[in-house]
Order: C-alpha cells, then sequence, then structure tokens
C-alpha cells in the first residue's frame, strides 16, 4: 500500500503512541488525532466494553459534544442499530459496509444523535482479546466529505494487532479478560434477580425463550446454548429472533439492559 507523505507521518506517529506505554484514555485520545488527520476525517470517540454493565465506557472523543455522548450512553447504545453489528468485527469497517447510508439517514439513532454534531460517514475498528471487545476506535466524516474507501478500511485494519497489543497493556485494570473475570451475571435461578414470572406476564415468553434469554445474559454463545439445551443452532435462533420481536429490541446488548433494568 503506497502512503503519501503525510500519511506516513501520521502512521509513524499512531506507532510512537502505541508503543509509549501511555494510560488507556491518553493513548487513545492521541491516537484519535493523529486518525483524524490520517483518514481526512472530522469526528473520533473511543470506548471500552464493560461487559458485566453490558455497556460502553471510558469515552475519550473528539469534536463531539460532551452532552451529546452523555446522552448516547445514557440510550442511544441501546438502540444503536450498527454498533453491535461493528463490534462483532475483528476487523475494521465501514459503516456503510453493514448498513447502506440512505438507511442509516432513516433511523432514529442518525437523525438524533449522529447528526446532532454532524457526523454522516463513519468506520469503526473493534480490539478484541479472545471474544472479548477490549476497546475500540471510531471514526467519523462530515456530510461535506465521502464515505471512507476501501483502501481507508486497510489503512486502519493494518494498524490493528497494534493497537489491540497497546490496548491489553493500556486498559483500566477493571477490565480483565472473561476468562479472568469473576461472574458477576446474578444467579438466574434467583427470584429477586431476575424475576421470570414477570418476562412470561410481560412478553409473553414461552419457558424455552425464558430459558435462551438467561443464557443470553449470561454471555453464551448460540452454539453454547444449543448445547446447553440440547436443541439445534437454527433452533436456538430461533428463539432469539422471538426474542427480540417480543422485546421489541435489535441485539443482544439492548435485550440484556431491557431484562436487567426492567
Amino acid at each position: 500500500m503506497n502512503l503519501s507523505m503525510r500519511e506516513t507521518h501520521a502512521v509513524f506517529q499512531i506507532a510512537e503512541c502505541l508503543n509509549a506505554g501511555m494510560e488507556c484514555s491518553e493513548m487513545r485520545q492521541q491516537v484519535g488525532k493523529c486518525l483524524l488527520d490520517l483518514l481526512d476525517a472530522d469526528y473520533f470517540a473511543s470506548y471500552v466494553w464493560d461487559g458485566p454493565r453490558c455497556g460502553f465506557s471510558h469515552r475519550v472523543a473528539i469534536n463531539m459534544s460532551d452532552d451529546n455522548l452523555t446522552h448516547y450512553e445514557s440510550y442511544f447504545q441501546y438502540h444503536d442499530p450498527i454498533t453491535p453489528k461493528l463490534q462483532q468485527r475483528k476487523q475494521a469497517t465501514a459503516v456503510s459496509q453493514i448498513m447502506p447510508h440512505h438507511s442509516l439517514k432513516q433511523t432514529e439513532f442518525f437523525n438524533d444523535f449522529l447528526s446532532i454534531d454532524g457526523l454522516t460517514y463513519g468506520l469503526n475498528f473493534h480490539a478484541h482479546d479472545g471474544r472479548q471487545n477490549i476497546g475500540d476506535l471510531r471514526v467519523w466524516r462530515s456530510r461535506r466529505r465521502n464515505d471512507f474507501t476501501k483502501r481507508d478500511v486497510e489503512i486502519v485494519n493494518a494498524m490493528g494487532t497494534a493497537f489491540t497489543n497497546a490496548m491489553k497493556q493500556a486498559r483500566p485494570n477493571t477490565f480483565v479478560t472473561e476468562e479472568a473475570r469473576p461472574e458477576v451475571i446474578p444467579d438466574i435461578h434467583t427470584p429477586s434477580a431476575i424475576d421470570e414470572d414477570f418476562l412470561v406476564d410481560e412478553y409473553h415468553l414461552t419457558s424455552r425463550e425464558v430459558d435462551v434469554c438467561m443464557a443470553v445474559i449470561q454471555g453464551l454463545s448460540d452454539k453454547e446454548i444449543a448445547r446447553r439445551y440440547n436443541v439445534s443452532f437454527t433452533t436456538v435462533r430461533t428463539h432469539i429472533k422471538h426474542l427480540f420481536e417480543k422485546l421489541n429490541v435489535r441485539g443482544r446488548t439492548q435485550l440484556i439492559h431491557k431484562v436487567l433494568t426492567h
């Protein structure tokens, strides 16, 4: 991949940041500044995924308003049609690769969150330690620019491993790997933790849908749920589809938040 002198300088700056042993937030802030220059972009945000709380935290941002981002953290991250899909990918991805721009513009997420600060075209990279998302880079352009290209995606992908390794070293100590983290999800057999009768009465879940819902909250994958209940992978996917429909949510994150905060 041929880089211009300006791009080469920005890449070297990013490499220096990733190898400087900075604290997690400072490292992401400095990388963000370099990414905006490298990609001719306008806005940057970065979060760390907090698995026990099923949400993003430890925000750093550039050119985005605190009030709008606070609104994202309290509401829109649970009504986000794109980030859960981007979060599942272990490579840089333009938002338009998972949702066409004309479709994104029709969503509440775009009109009441993204457009408030002028965000129009996005590119994300979500770093993973094994199966766990440990941090991300979210770069956006305003409507006066063009969408991110395949070349832009490849440039961010090229630094993905270095960012992931830096996150493993720099992330806050409270964010440990799934294998090392003690279980913090409430005991699903304890009525005071999650009222399964409420789920049945309020959302008309079947007993098997309640089982699958509890397994999703525990963080089990579809294959693990299938093994637990000795059913097919397809059957699990069907149950999860019904859960999303009955609880009126768009993904696992929204489902977990809705159940744990009802």
